[in-house]
């Protein structure tokens, strides 16, 4: 698959592609004979994964750490483990707060007429 291809598929830019690849967060992409990257279904796992965990806020470190930990073999298993479960636990955080901000907005949303005619009512109050 060509690199637009991936990038319209996954709804990155191909800059972005290139960028986790010379960071290592994907494996090289092998280029056919004209040189131009051929994205196999490998690449295309991975570039999967990264692109679900950076929309849940896990960092490129992070996910450096992990591939480098995955290439390394079967013997990092449970440090890739832990990583993930590390992952985990602080996107249940980040789901609780922006639940929490859900609701406020929710809330203010709701009684925003309310809100507003208060807030007026009180610069009116002061002058």
């Amino acid at each position: 698959m060509k690199s637009s291809e991936v990038a319209k598929k996954f709804n990155v830019s191909i800059d972005s592609l290139r960028y986790w690849e010379k960071a290592g967060l994907i494996p090289k992409v092998p280029r056919n004979s004209r040189g131009y990257r051929e994205y196999t279904q490998n690449e295309i796992e991975w570039i999967d994964f990264v692109t679900c965990m950076r929309s849940s806020g896990i960092g490129i470190s992070t996910l450096v750490t992990y591939y480098q930990l995955f290439k390394a073999g079967a013997e990092t298993k449970q440090q890739r483990q832990q990583l993930l479960e590390g992952q985990l636990v602080e996107m249940a955080q980040r789901i609780k707060d922006m639940q929490r901000a859900y609701a406020r907005l929710a809330e203010k949303l709701t009684h925003y007429d309310d809100h507003v005619e208060g807030v007026f009512n009180k610069q009116e109050d002061e002058k």
